[in-house]
């Protein structure tokens, strides 16, 4: 089937980008392996997405970004996202959308997160990420110019280098036709073609032991673009959340959003006692990788299983239950009653401020293929991303690249693509289900004990050892096996495993998320 747009994802990226793209006449596709289309990294965000808010000016939202990412962010992006995201949270999501979020005085309510200068969060309740999708996924699933389907897992990009079957095309310009896509019902896999495909596949969290990730975070975008030969930048930057709800003998974490602390909680230890003022003068404002290594090490240090976050300053200016109900309900029902009781947290893996190389409209290396959201990197983030600026920069990246393909309007060669074969099958049998989970399992403790919030080169050699093996073996078991979900993530885990480790041995400097022992940023 050819479409004018295919975009693989459904996130706040990729719903933003169809709804642009559909509102400009465009025809779009969407794919996601997901059964319910609103499961994504933005259903899960917790905290909220910067908008207008009063006293609030695009350079100090600027200063705030560039001073989290270390000073490694890319000026014209930080820019792009400073000027147009405030008034794109507004105008789309509140007015266009109707997302519900909490309202003060008849306005949205601007709430506080860490190393912000000034309250400039929209949020709603602490839901603020499902509130977006549902709005959003309404609005792609009225629209008469989008399809969206669901179970439906992109194998790899087509590209006229790797798949025509016309000899003369290895002279032209490397160039996306498209992708194909394995039915995850049938287990037939399509060939998609489409003039622009843009990838909005989210983040890389699932590939390590703890995570606030949803288990579909396997970095299937970002392995995909590197086999088409894009490439993939800061990758040694992995930023762990600091707090995340402790629980024993679990791998998944709940999220305790950062606007607890924003709103006056403080991290103490097993005795009650304060620490994060040792660490950083802005004590449990201080930026994420700061408070997650804070955390790491006094869990060392004191050979403890958790540290706390002590809410009793929140319970004198507002109704926790209210404000936080999501998390109030969840903490209940693990039997620590909040306000009243510290909730034990540890950090884990969250979001990925590395990703495929694209620019301030999603443009990568190969014609025809955008990156957007988290899977993107436009080095907006950095070394270390502030908190809240995800979701608009999903948003803000969707639109601008929304706007930019339709601009552009080319359509594709019907010779070119009549050279694209069809996907040809191997024979053979399913992958065994023991042998995929056991190499999960091995490349999920590898990344976490090896490439995790504290690093040195030592564990890093190790980490580039053992994922290289596991590469090889990963590879020749995908060769001989029919298509399968599990198997597509595990070969789209271990390629990006493996470029975060490489990506990370090469830097030899301390640096936001990329923290070296022994080594001074």
């Amino acid at each position: 089937m050819n479409s004018d747009a295919l975009i693989i994802g459904s996130g706040i990226a990729g719903c933003a980008a169809a709804l642009h793209l559909a509102d400009a006449g465009l025809s779009v596709r969407m794919i996601t392996k997901a059964a319910r289309p609103e499961i994504s990294n933005t259903y899960y965000a917790q905290g909220g997405i910067i908008g207008q808010c009063d006293g609030d000016t695009p350079q100090c939202l600027e200063s705030d970004i560039i001073a989290a990412g270390a000073g490694l962010c890319n000026p014209a992006a930080v820019r792009q996202l400073a000027e147009k995201g405030p008034a794109l949270a507004r105008d789309f999501l509140l007015i266009r959308m109707g997302v519900p979020f909490t309202k003060k005085g008849g306005k949205p309510d601007c709430t506080a997160e860490a190393a912000h200068s000034l309250r400039r969060i929209y949020h709603a309740d602490d839901i603020t990420g499902r509130e977006i999708e549902i709005a959003l996924l309404r609005a792609v699933a009225a629209h008469p110019g989008i399809e969206l389907q669901a179970e439906t897992m992109a194998v790899d990009l087509i590209t006229n280098t790797h798949h025509s079957t016309d000899p003369l095309e290895r002279y032209r310009e490397p160039r996306c036709f498209g992708a194909y896509a394995l039915n995850m019902n049938t287990g037939e896999v399509e060939r998609i073609v489409a003039a622009s495909t843009i990838l909005a596949t989210g983040g890389i969290g699932a590939i390590y032991l703890h995570t606030t990730n949803p288990a579909g975070a396997t970095g299937d975008g970002i392995a995909m673009a590197y086999r088409a030969g894009v490439p993939i930048i800061n990758s040694e930057f992995v930023q762990f959340h600091p707090t995340t709800l402790y629980l024993p003998d679990k791998n998944e974490r709940f999220l305790i959003s950062e606007s607890v602390r924003g709103e006056g909680a403080v991290l103490v230890d097993r005795k009650g006692n304060a620490f994060m003022k040792r660490f950083h003068p802005d004590g449990d404002l201080a930026p994420r990788d700061v408070v997650a290594r804070a955390i790491f090490t006094k869990m060392l240090n004191e050979d403890a299983a958790s540290m706390y976050l002590d809410l009793s300053g929140v319970a004198k200016h507002i109704d926790f239950a209210s404000r936080f109900p999501n998390i109030t309900e969840t903490c209940r029902e693990r039997g620590i009653r909040v306000p009243e009781d510290p909730i034990p947290v540890v950090p884990a893996a969250h979001y990925f401020c590395g990703g495929i190389k694209a620019d301030t409209v999603g443009v990568t290396a190969v014609p025809g293929l955008y990156a957007i959201g988290e899977c993107a990197c436009t080095g907006l983030h950095g070394a270390n991303r502030l908190a809240s600026t995800s979701l608009l920069e999903g948003l803000v990246w969707g639109v601008e690249t929304a706007r930019r393909i339709a601009k552009s309007g080319k359509a594709l060669s019907v010779e070119r693509t009549r050279s694209i074969p069809q996907w040809e099958m191997p024979a053979g049998t399913g992958a065994d289900p023991i042998l995929v989970q056991n190499d999960v399992r091995q490349l999920k403790t590898t990344m976490w004990n090896y490439i995790g919030i504290i690093r040195n080169q030592s564990r890093l050699n190790r980490a580039k050892q053992d994922l290289s093996q596991l590469f090889a073996s990963i590879d020749s078991f995908y060769r001989l096996n029919l298509l399968s979900a599990p198997l597509l993530e595990l070969r789209n885990m271990i390629t990006v495993a493996r470029i975060i480790a490489f990506a990370a041995g090469r830097n030899s400097h301390s640096i936001g998320c990329h923290y070296l022992e022994g080594k001074a940023e």
